[in-house]
């Protein structure tokens, strides 16, 4: 009886966890934007609201969320564009020398102007969508092809209207959705390193290598990505709010805090994965374990405060600033313990407390107008410094025009993706008007769709497609046969519509399976058509499959040939990183902001080799697996050696150790090697390892390594470089390495 309740439960659990990661307020927008118009059209006997309705739900999809201006733009994009190409469409649809130069000039057009960002990276594909429902469209003279475009920016605009003000109106939700989302991700990555330090502690098993190895990977990936997000909303939000200045500071005082927080976290999961062998159940060492919880659940308040106020007041976070307040003095009196590891440890946690006391300052200030601390005033009159100033600026997201001249280059991702989005679209409208393909725009429709920039994306895509389309058409077909009323299927239409939006985050193919009925049942000719739905079907799968031929064989970029510019990258920018530490120390200066700065490059650049994996790992060729295999661990150890530099950041005093011959010389050979690693990828010699950098065999350690975290460190990353060095041997073996490499990853990932 146990078993069945327990197994009963689990699906349960797992519904109801898809069901909190489903976007339901967009769908419900969305199935609002597209109802109402059909509702009153109907009622009216205004059949071009109809335009109007595809236009309210085209604008929901484009508006991705974001900070306000942002979502404006994109809005506005999609209405004005989608007007305009609705208005091509129609004029030029029915004409085969018209239809075929318009369409290949217009996809062309607005696919390349994906290199600006947004917000023409989320109205652009849409905009093309509503050019090909123009061409769909029954016959019309340009001025039914006006008032029907007209109609179609009154439901952009009805949905901008719905979005930005019918809808509960925060300037600053935005920024701090963005920033909370940091904090949750920091208190994850603590939760998980806390998990891993004591597992199993009781019986002395240390969990292994490789679970270190994903914790690193998973983490640092989510939230490097969480941190820079919430810089893009932070300074979407200063310039849409110059006026009230001191709430939005407080954003980039959390911000700020959160890298640091990073550093320290990244140290402690170093350093206790050190120590997983050689715990020694000190007093010291389990009382700075078992602070990690309490930091977490700092970290885990703030989220909480940022994104839901409801009932905490200046009096729950006074609570949570005294705790906080309170830690250090808890770990004093082992701060000055004879073992240096129980040091490192501590050290790292009572600085941690310190940045998290004024996280939840800031975070108060900010959501609850009051700091907990009564005697701090510097936090809410202090101005931004000018590295702050220019990290916002950075962030802030501008169309370059310069990008459009940069990319006009075959090399280019995007240029070859518009051209084969442009030649794949003009052969599609040439086979629907010389065919006389029934609803051919549907196959249309389709490649536009299911064409990515990369062959493992459209591969994925057109199978999504395909699966959800004909689960959905069977659904549409029997409800074409049981629905007979107009008003009847609108009250269907809204439920659909709104699943269909929500359930987009999770799945592409239920996206799919929901949009379908819902297409079918918005452009039914007649009740019962239940053939129109079969139609559909047919017409997805010509469409994707002749995208997928296309991706295949019209200007392909696979990602076999472009992942060695990312890994040199990465790389480089541990290099960069490790050059910034070695300087720091030999001078005996913090470098703070410029070790913070190399920090985030080699973050960035790990995330973008980590993608460029995902899609190699989704690729399919001969030979694929091993390379894989060899690169998966490649990328592993540029993430693990990024962080051992992290955790020598987080060493404090030291300065006769950091300063002496033999760690100097130490950092000097790890950046000949990674130096070494890099000429590599230039090179289309065999690798040979007689030029490798070796270790001095007179230098001899200051100290043991088992009493020195720092001594620790530089062991943990020559070996790092080793396994680095056979890695990329194993590359060059297995016939992917050495290849043909750009200069730079930065125009071919654009």
């Amino acid at each position: 009886m146990t078993n069945f309740a327990e197994s009963s439960t689990r699906p349960n659990a797992r519904f109801l966890s898809l069901a909190r990661q489903m976007d339901w307020f967009r769908g419900l927008r969305a199935a609002v934007a597209l109802c109402t118009p059909l509702i009153i059209g109907d009622l009216a006997g205004l059949s071009i609201l109809g335009w109007a309705a595809l236009g309210g739900f085209e604008a929901i999809l484009a508006d991705t969320g974001g900070p306000y201006r942002s979502r404006l733009a994109s809005l506005a994009t999609l209405s004005f564009g989608g007007a305009a190409g609705l208005f091509f469409g129609c004029i030029a649809g029915r004409s085969l020398i018209w239809a075929v130069p318009v369409t290949i000039a217009f996809c062309f057009f607005w696919s390349y102007l994906a290199v600006l960002g947004q917000p023409f990276s989320s109205a652009g594909l849409l905009v093309q969508v509503i050019y090909i429902c123009g061409i769909g469209a029954p016959p019309a003279n340009w001025t039914t092809a006006l008032s029907w475009s007209l109609a179609l920016f009154v439901g952009g605009v009805w949905a901008a209207v719905l979005s930005l003000l019918l809808w509960p109106l925060d300037a600053y939700r935005p920024a701090r959705l963005a920033v909370a989302d940091c904090y949750n991700e920091l208190s994850s990555f603590l939760g998980s390193v806390y998990d891993l330090a004591t597992r199993d502690q009781s019986q002395r098993q240390a969990p292994g290598p490789a679970l270190w190895h994903r914790l690193a990977q998973h983490h640092q990936y989510r939230i490097r990505r969480a941190v820079e997000q919430g810089w893009q909303a932070v300074a979407s939000v200063q310039t849409e709010r110059q006026a009230d200045s001191v709430r939005a500071r407080q954003f980039v005082v959390l911000l700020e805090h959160a890298d640091l927080l990073i550093a320290r976290t990244v140290a402690l999961a170093e350093h206790l994965e050190a120590q997983a062998e050689s715990q020694s159940g000190s007093s010291c060492f389990q009382r700075g374990l078992e602070s990690l919880s309490d930091l977490r659940s700092a970290e885990v308040w703030i989220a909480s405060l940022l994104t839901r106020r409801r009932s905490l007041t200046v009096a729950h976070a006074r609570a949570k600033w005294r705790e906080m307040d309170r830690l250090p003095h808890y770990l004093a009196g082992c701060l000055d313990s004879s073992n240096p590891n129980d040091s490192f440890l501590l050290a790292q946690v009572a600085e941690s407390a310190s940045v998290l006391q004024s996280s939840i300052e800031s975070a108060s200030l900010q959501r609850l107008g009051q700091s907990p601390d009564i005697s701090t005033e510097a936090i809410t009159t202090s101005t931004p410094s000018e590295h702050v100033n220019q990290r916002l600026r950075q962030s802030r997201h501008r169309p370059n025009l310069d990008l459009l001249v940069a990319n006009f280059t075959f090399s280019s991702l995007t240029l070859r993706h518009a051209l084969r989005v442009a030649v794949v679209c003009g052969l599609d409208v040439a086979l629907i008007l010389l065919l006389h393909i029934d609803h051919g725009y549907w196959l249309l429709l389709t490649s536009l769709i299911v064409l990515q920039p990369h062959v493992s994306g459209t591969l994925r895509r057109g199978l999504e497609r395909i699966g959800g389309t004909v689960g959905g058409g069977i659904f549409a077909a029997v409800l074409a046969v049981l629905l007979h009323n107009q008003l009847v299927i609108a009250a269907v239409l809204f439920p659909l519509s709104l699943l269909a939006i929500a359930v987009l985050p999770i799945s592409y193919a239920a996206f799919a399976f929901f949009l379908t009925p819902a297409f079918v049942l918005a452009w039914l000719p007649y009740s019962g058509d239940w053939q129109l739905a079969l139609i559909r079907i047919l017409n997805t799968f010509a469409g994707a499959v002749i995208s997928i031929l296309a991706m295949m064989f019209l200007f392909p970029i696979y990602e076999r040939d472009r992942a060695p510019a990312f890994l040199r990258a990465s790389l480089r920018a541990d290099r960069d990183y490790l050059e910034q530490l070695a300087d720091s120390w030999a001078s005996d200066s913090p470098m703070a902001r410029r070790i913070a700065g190399a920090r985030r490059r080699a973050g960035l650049a790990h995330n973008d080799t980590d993608e460029s994996l995902q899609r190699l790992l989704a690729e399919s060729w001969p030979r694929r697996l091993p390379v894989a295999h060899f690169a998966t661990a490649f990328v592993t150890y540029l993430r693990r050696f990024a962080q051992s530099v992290t955790t020598l950041t987080a060493l404090r005093g030291e300065s006769g150790w950091k300063r002496s011959v033999d760690v100097q010389s130490r950092l000097a050979l790890l950046q000949r090697r990674l130096q070494w690693l890099e000429s590599r990828f230039d090179s289309r010699d065999e690798v040979d390892d007689s030029s490798w950098p070796k270790l001095n065999a007179d230098s001899i350690a200051l100290v043991s390594s088992e009493e020195h975290p720092g001594e620790r460190q530089l062991e943990l990353m020559e070996r790092q470089t080793e396994i680095l060095r056979r890695q990329l041997k194993a590359l060059t073996t297995s016939g992917w390495l050495p290849a043909q490499i750009p200069d730079d990853s930065r125009g071919s990932r654009t």
